[in-house]
């Protein structure tokens, strides 16, 4: 399960295998960070169309993290990946800053000339001189008021939706969110009063939507994209308390199943002394791409732009082919293939992650000065070989759920939700059934505590002639919800 380096583009293998070895930490760490980091450079900037005629067009935003135990370097390896992007916002903030001090001037000299106009309006008004106050008004609506700068911003770590949302008006290419403790972050937007967090993420995945709020206050804010990557770190008892309460919770909207680029990679288990200097020759190319990506002209380099719309790059010819081959398998043998639903969506979703990995791929490369025009085979077959290497990670995460107990409540809580089982239910009404993984009185008892914690089920007695059974009634919730997905 290992990353095999020769998956990472060229122009980031030295970096990012330098990383690794000095801190003696998983290659996949620092790979699929370089990955977010670069597709949150790009954003909503660049788009690729994964059909020759079809008009549908993908933004290359990702979302993804690292799962490991601690004190096995998941942060400070991020850390060391996110250093050009700090770097970019330093630069941004020093332009911002004289930009600032210029502004200034500008408004202090907008103001005494507001100033001395209004003055002449005033003694054209004691004169009642009709003339030169008709003059003055045209002054006054010919000055305009110089636009404050603006501090372009390249990721943030925490902050309101309010607030995000304003960043992202002033970021068209949109942002990244960074949080060293990932599921922190999820579970923020599960608590009351921030429903409209999750909802607002949700449409950000896309990275294409439009979206415009009124407040009192803060007046009209209006983004063009909608467009965030996310990138974080969790300890897998984290993320396995998360991923149950997603398999049985009211509403798996298919947050978590967005995280395409989340992995749980094995731990490095031959530990060697490294004491070397960082490679700064691969430093200095990787932050002198990503700089280049972040202000890049996508049509100088082959992307077609039609009208005002996103510029966007097709496959080479070879590239399409292959596309067309490997979304038919998708669509007709690995999705057809799978049982669990929740898996099901998750892979339904590389439907935009392996698109977006090739435009990445191919950007990294023409940022390089190694390529241009339309995306090419290579980097079509490396997207598609990240996306097996991730999908073993997913089934690695997702099965850390599916043990046989949680199976069994996952599949009692689908024929609760299908009403297969009367209200209220007993142990014997399950196990004669004979159901997968309810097939004795114990596996069905299992399965029942396990949905009681999670709040599906309320134990009960019935009573049965002189003596009482032990029952389960099913919290109303759960058969309003519908189908369990």
């Amino acid at each position: 399960m290992p990353l095999p380096p020769k998956l990472i583009p060229e122009p980031y293998q030295d970096w990012l295998t330098d990383i690794a070895e000095r801190m003696q930490c998983p290659l996949d760490y620092v790979a699929v960070a370089a990955l977010i980091v670069t597709a949150s450079l790009i954003g909503a900037g660049c788009r690729v169309r994964p059909k020759r005629h079809d008009s549908w067009s993908i933004v290359p935003n990702l979302w993804g993290g690292v799962v490991g135990r601690p004190s096995t370097l998941k942060s400070p390896s991020l850390k060391e990946v996110i250093k050009p992007l700090k770097l970019l916002e330093e630069e941004a903030y020093l332009a911002f800053e004289k930009e600032n001090q210029a502004h200034e001037i500008e408004m202090e000299s907008y103001r005494v000339q507001k100033e001395a106009i209004k003055k002449r309006m005033g003694k054209a008004a004691d004169l009642r001189n009709t003339l030169d106050i008709g003059l003055a008004k045209e002054e006054l609506k010919m000055l305009k008021e110089p636009p404050p700068p603006i501090w372009k911003r390249y990721y943030t770590n925490d902050t309101t939706i309010e607030k995000i949302h304003e960043l992202l008006s002033q970021n068209p290419r949109g942002l990244l969110l960074y949080r060293d403790e990932l599921i922190g972050l999820l579970t923020t937007w599960d608590k009351i009063g921030h429903e409209a967090d999750r909802s607002f993420y949700l449409e950000a995945w896309n990275g294409d939507d439009s979206k415009t709020t009124d407040r009192m206050g803060r007046g009209t804010t209006h983004t063009k994209n909608l467009c965030i990557s996310i990138l974080g770190s969790t300890q897998p008892d984290k993320m396995l308390s998360y991923f149950h309460q997603t398999l049985f919770g009211f509403c798996n909207d298919g947050l978590l199943q967005r995280f395409q680029l989340l992995i749980y990679p094995d731990e490095v288990k031959n530990w060697t002394l490294i004491d070397k200097k960082p490679n700064i020759t691969a430093q200095k190319e990787a932050a002198s791409i990503m700089k280049e990506l972040a202000t890049m002209n996508f049509c100088e380099y082959g992307a077609i732009q039609e009208g005002d719309e996103t510029p966007y790059f097709c496959f080479t010819e070879e590239a399409q082919q292959f596309f067309y081959t490997w979304v038919t398998d998708l669509e007709c043998e690995k999705l057809r293939a799978e049982e669990e639903p929740i898996f099901i969506d998750h892979l339904a979703k590389y439907r935009k992650l392996m698109p977006s990995l090739a435009l990445i791929f191919h950007l990294i490369n023409v940022a390089s000065g190694k390529e241009r025009g339309a995306i090419p085979l290579d980097c079509v077959g490396r997207a598609t070989a990240w996306c097996d290497y991730l999908e073993m990670h997913a089934r690695r995460i997702y099965e850390m759920g599916l043990s046989p107990g949680y199976q069994a409540a996952r599949n009692l809580a689908r024929r609760i939700q299908g009403r297969d089982l009367n209200d209220p239910f007993d142990a014997r009404d399950v196990y004669r059934k004979e159901w997968a993984f309810l097939k004795t009185r114990e596996e069905v008892e299992a399965a029942c505590e396990l949905l009681i914690d999670l709040g599906w089920l309320k134990e009960g007695a019935l009573a049965e002639g002189r003596k009482t059974k032990r029952v389960f009634f099913v919290n109303p919730k759960v058969l309003k919800r519908g189908n369990h997905e």
